[in-house]
């Protein structure tokens, strides 16, 4: 089974394939190019981008993940409504959206609309490409092996504590994603445009894809389909 992790990196998206006992980390710059040269073979792919606009915010779904995560419901960000994504301007967008728009959903809205456009103009893609979210993931994955919370992901030890997650789920791609990880601490060299302060969404994508490689999800809400657009997908029991 092939897996393909992607989280967008301030610049390009970064892009971890789990196939058999390895990890293949690289970059994109655009989703197209996510799809055609890792999505196409790939029998799931997780986004960390909002994927199904609400025509009124909020999402029950990004509800459900805050709740789910608890004290660090703040990585969970509303996600602007339709007619904002496709607004000219902030402002526009903004007035739009109830006069209510934070920074991190205005920043992303390139984003989010170039997912959008990408799934609109790709109908193949849809049965592939699912939305969620690595904290959701990874706060399942520590329930599941008594590991404690991982804490903040700007910090080394939160990074290390992802890294034990990683491991103890599928010990040959921890392996695989920490010996990168150790690599790009260590020295300032670029690799596909990864840099050390970009490691956590090195660690973001690898557990989308370890998500993904489970081959079935759980999804927030419950009760809705894993391919209704509005869901976030996560670690069910068995993945």
């Amino acid at each position: 089974m092939t897996a393909v992790g992607v989280d967008w990196a301030s610049g390009c998206w970064v892009v971890v394939v789990h196939e058999g006992d390895d990890a293949t980390i690289t970059t994109e710059p655009a989703m197209l190019n996510v799809w055609r040269e890792h999505g196409r073979g790939a029998d799931a792919v997780l986004v960390d981008i909002p994927i199904g606009l609400p025509e009124t915010a909020p999402r029950a779904c990004d509800r459900a993940a805050a709740s789910l995560l608890g004290e660090r419901h703040s990585s969970v960000f509303d996600v602007p409504c339709r007619a904002a994504v496709d607004a000219g301007g902030y402002e526009a967008a903004r007035a739009e959206n109830g006069g209510r728009l934070g920074s991190q959903s205005w920043g992303l809205v390139p984003r989010i609309r170039e997912v959008d456009c990408f799934l609109d103009a790709h109908p193949a893609a849809e049965a592939h490409v699912y939305e969620s979210h690595p904290e959701v993931c990874y706060a399942r994955f520590a329930a599941r092996t008594d590991a404690d919370d991982p804490g903040s992901k700007r910090e080394a030890e939160g990074l290390d504590a992802r890294l034990a997650i990683l491991d103890a789920v599928d010990e040959a791609f921890g392996a695989a994603v920490r010996a990168f990880v150790e690599d790009r601490r260590t020295g300032p060299q670029w690799h596909h445009r990864i840099q050390s302060g970009r490691l956590d969404d090195v660690l973001d994508a690898a557990v989308l894809a370890l998500t993904a490689r489970g081959g079935s999800f759980g999804v927030l809400p419950a009760g809705r389909d894993a391919n209704d657009r509005q869901v976030i997908v996560y670690p069910d029991d068995g993945a």
